[in-house]
């Protein structure tokens, strides 16, 4: 397999409860925040799909929040339905660093086969294409990686250099 981590895209963060963590780091001084969900219920979401199966549970299904800082994206990812992986991840390593997503380097099928999926999510009328690889074993982390993206995200290239504070 010839494939690279070319580029950090996003950090994903599990939290308890998605306002008053936006709070939390507003008071910080990050923000402002984009609040949505993953409603499941109504178009475009009617061909998602988790670990090759549709989600049984009709609504929301995780709140989020995301900006844009630090050259990357940073999502705050509330789970409210009970029976998602994003609930049992919660239930089962409690609030906190869920996943850093990258752009990858060579094909995106060599990176995700005989690996661990976590999560593959295709939908959204075909707009949407990622997975979640379950690499805690070999990197210590949650992969998230791109097929195909909805949007445009950021890109903290590998090389960039970091400014030096003195």
């Amino acid at each position: 397999m010839d494939v690279k981590l070319a580029g950090l895209m996003q950090i994903g963060i599990i939290v308890r409860n998605l306002d008053e963590a936006v709070a939390n780091y507003e008071k910080l001084g990050v923000g402002p925040w984009e609040i949505s969900g993953l409603d499941n219920s109504k178009p475009p979401f009617e061909d998602l799909t988790f670990d090759g199966e549709k989600l049984t549970t009709k609504g929301l299904q995780i709140k989020t929040a995301m900006m844009q800082a630090y050259g990357l994206e940073i999502e705050l990812i509330e789970p409210v339905a009970e029976d998602t992986p994003f609930m049992r991840h919660l239930k089962e390593y409690g609030p906190g660093l869920h996943h850093l997503a990258f752009n990858i380097d060579g094909k995106y099928q060599d990176f995700i086969n005989g690996e661990k999926l976590w999560i593959r999510a295709q939908g959204v009328h075909g707009e949407m294409d990622f997975s979640y690889v379950d690499l805690r074993e070999k990197l210590g982390l949650i992969v998230e990686c791109y097929s195909k993206i909805q949007g445009k995200k950021a890109v903290l290239d590998f090389d960039k250099k970091p400014e030096v504070i003195e």
